[in-house]
């Protein structure tokens, strides 16, 4: 890896409930100099069970999920070399607005989950892991907050990795766009959109997971992954990009 270039991923795992073995196994094969984790394992024994992976995989655990001393359900995991950049790393903890669930629950009952970002500030890059919320209403606000940090860390060398919960005509996609865009940019045609989907794992129909970058920030090579291990080990596959 040269000194501005980095391959980024991100992985939605499910909290490690589908197949921690065929997890294990993505991570080895996406190489990625930085993961964004979503749905990190919760719980008492969370933490330790996020850094056991990491130990299989030869991965640090930059920033940990799970409340308060993380992104709640976002976490960044790095390869050592990469460890040895970090300047800075921190995390936000987004309020959760039980009254804004009203209009969802008229038409389906979704648990209200305490949603974060986490974040790396490696010099050239500052990488994101985001997990915005299934209330379209929540992730107005979320959105806003990741969009604040974004301009506090300065846009053009931002990286911002994460499950949206919504497609690309959506709201977020269209905010986070306009300081960033997206990795996929000029890229994606009629021929090559299914390439992208990422969610369901099994069977991928809809584009969810995305990476956003800055001006400053090229895209050498975006692909998502399907090996058998990625369409059984959670029910997102990963999404990995080349970046210089």
């Amino acid at each position: 890896m040269g000194k501005a270039q980095l391959t980024v991923a991100t992985y939605n795992i499910k909290g490690l409930s589908v197949d921690r073995a065929q997890v294990v196994r993505v991570l080895r094969d996406l190489d990625a100099d930085v993961v964004a984790i979503q749905e990190v394992p919760r719980g008492a024994a969370g933490r330790a069970r996020l850094e056991s992976l990491a130990d299989e995989v030869g991965l640090d655990v930059a920033v940990h999920g799970g409340y308060p001393r993380g992104g709640v359900t976002t976490a960044i995991l790095t390869r050592p070399e990469v460890s040895a950049r970090v300047r800075t790393r921190g995390y936000k903890v987004l309020p959760l607005d039980v009254w804004r669930w009203f209009s969802t629950w008229r038409t389906r009952f979704i648990a209200p989950s305490r949603r974060g970002f986490c974040f790396i500030d490696l010099g050239e890059y500052v990488v994101f892991s985001v997990h915005l919320g299934l209330n379209a209403s929540e992730r107005m606000v979320h959105r806003n907050i990741l969009l604040n940090a974004i301009k506090r860390l300065g846009p053009s060398r931002c990286v911002v990795a994460g499950d949206l919960n919504e497609p690309p005509a959506g709201d977020s996609w269209r905010a986070l766009g306009r300081p960033l865009r997206d990795a996929l940019e000029g890229s994606i045609t009629d021929d090559n959109a299914a390439a992208f989907n990422t969610f369901t794992a099994a069977r991928p129909r809809l584009r969810i997971d995305a990476i956003f970058v800055g001006d400053g920030i090229t895209v050498d090579d975006a692909h998502v992954e399907r090996s058998h291990a990625a369409k059984t080990g959670s029910d997102h596959l990963p999404y990995v990009v080349q970046l210089s």
